[in-house]
Parts: C-alpha cells; structure tokens; sequence
C-alpha cells in the first residue's frame, strides 16, 4: 500500500488501515465465504484498479467474471450464478450491477464505479460505494484553491440532477459561495443555456448528468466554449484537466476496491449499518495550473500541498 501524500490521502489511508485491522482473517476462521466479482468491463482501469484492491484485501476465495468477454452473457452468468452460489457478490459498474440485481436471489450485492447511483433499483441486500463525493467537501475544495470565485454556473436536469443541485446550493450558501443554476430538458439545450449562464458567473462546474452530456464531443464543445469566454471550469474526471478543465475532483479508484472490501467483510460479518451506500474515502485532485496562469486566476498557494497531480 502506497504512502499518503496529502491530508486527504492520510485520512482515507487510515480509514483503510483500521479497516484491515478490524476485519482480520481471525475474525473469520471458522468459516469460509464465496465471493463472486462481477466486473462491466476488465479492461477499464477504474474497474480494474478497484477490483484488484478489492482482492488484496478480501481473505476468502473470490472468482472474478469479465463481462466485457462476450462470452459472458446473461444466461451464463445466471447458469454460474447458480452453480457457484457465493455467499456475495461484488460489482463494478452499471452492467455488472443490473445482471446481479436481476439474477441473484439470495446473497448481498456490493457495488461501486456507478454514476448516480440513486437510479438503481435496490433491494434489503444491496450495499456500495457511491460514485460521487460529497458536494460540500468538493466546494469546500474549490474555494480553498481559488478563494476569489464566489459565483458558480451548474447546469443540471430535472431527471437526475436537480434534487443534487438544490442541496449543493444549500451547501454553498453556507460556505458564502452562490451556485447559479440553470435547469436543461434536452441536451441540445445545452450550448444555448451555458451561454446565458457563462457571463453570469465567475466559473463553470460541470457534473455528470448523461441529459447534458454522453459523449466526448459534447464534452469538447463545453470546455471549448468556456475557454472562448476565459471561464474556468472544475469538474468530476481527472481526465478532463488533459481537455483544459482547471481543477478536476475524482474518486480514488484504489481506495474504493479497499472501501467495498471493508464494505463486503462487515456484511458477511453481519454488522448493523448506519448507511448502506457510502462517500468514497479518498480522492483524487488536479490543478491545471497551465490554464490557471492562462486565464489570469488567483489562486491559493497554500492550497497546492492538497494537490495530487499539478498540470504545468
């Protein structure tokens, strides 16, 4: 296991720790458990980066299925399902989730890597890891590193993201920061609403709504439109700084395969939860600093030490 680096990095490290000292093989030696891994699609490095920590962690025989193999369709994922019988079933993205909730009848599911998790159909048994991290934390974030932005654009859409913005505008709001929202039906929408809001604000933070956005033009055509008019723009893949986004906040995808571990151990051990789908416990952080200098932006020095990658 990698050494911290950053404050946040330091917590997540030790919530992993006490993690593994908690649930060590002993507490467990009188049984043995099944675990099946169901992974979207291996060749993902989200998916395989948290499947791979997930298996370090987990002291019990796991049998991990690619469905990005063709091979693995639903029938025969359900024709294994019933021949194995694990006793969990651990999951990584959308795919994956949906075949394991349709088929598995009896064992817990644990699930991570799924954007807006809160679409999924649950049920009794159903635990995970959430995608996205806590909005406060992320604004937080943003006025840490640039403390003179106090007004924020969001576009966002009635279907999946409007009950989130409006309790990130009440997050903000506390922290003195104004979000400036502005509600988009239809993605063609989009480049006619940012230019109404651009103007508006002092920054553009783009989330993951798939009605704004499911493909990597779209994702061009809003970077580019907010380099035109110097707006800098914070989003949710670390990927996107590459594209000219200035500060990016993403999960760790280490650190959730060790998280859905601990996660997938409580629930064999049958412990009580308090919440059954959690924040990530880390994150990953990366500052543009190239646009940054660019745009002319002020920004918090200090503030660099908390920075995971810095783009120059």
């Amino acid at each position: 296991m990698k050494h911290p680096k950053t404050l946040n990095e330091t917590c997540a490290w030790l919530c992993v720790v006490c993690g593994l000292l908690l649930f060590s093989p002993q507490l467990f030696a009188a049984e043995t458990f099944k675990i099946l891994v169901l992974n979207s699609d291996a060749a993902v490095t989200k998916y395989q980066l948290s499947q791979e920590e997930f298996q370090k962690i987990v002291p019990f025989p796991v049998k991990a299925i690619d469905l990005g193999n063709k091979k693995w369709d639903a029938p025969a994922v359900e024709e294994l399902l019933y021949d194995e019988d694990p006793d969990l079933v651990y999951c990584l993205g959308i795919k994956a989730y949906l075949i394991a909730n349709k088929y598995v009848k009896n064992a817990p599911i644990v699930f991570s890597s799924i954007i807006n998790w809160l679409r999924l159909p649950m049920t009794e048994k159903t635990y995970g890891v959430s995608n996205e991290l806590p909005v406060g934390m992320e604004i937080m974030l943003f006025h840490y590193v640039f403390p003179e932005v106090q007004r924020i654009g969001v576009l966002y859409s009635k279907k999946y993201t409007q009950e989130w913005f409006k309790q990130a505008s009440k997050e903000a709001k506390e922290m003195g920061i104004e979000l400036v929202g502005s509600k988009v039906t239809d993605k063609k929408h989009v480049n006619s609403h940012l230019k109404k809001l651009l103007p508006e604000v002092d920054a553009y933070w783009l989330i993951s709504d798939p009605t704004l956005m499911t493909e990597k033009q779209e994702l061009f055509d809003i970077l580019d439109l907010c380099h035109r008019t110097n707006k800098p723009v914070f989003s949710y893949h670390e990927t996107f700084a590459s594209f000219g986004a200035v500060l990016t906040v993403s999960v760790d995808d280490p650190t959730i395969g060790r998280q859905a571990a601990g996660i997938a151990m409580e629930v064999l051990a049958e412990t009580t939860f308090d919440e059954k789908v959690q924040f990530p416990a880390g994150s990953y952080i990366v500052l543009n600093l190239k646009r940054v200098k660019e745009y002319g932006l002020s920004y918090n020095e200090d503030a660099l030490g908390s920075i995971n990658d810095i783009l120059e």
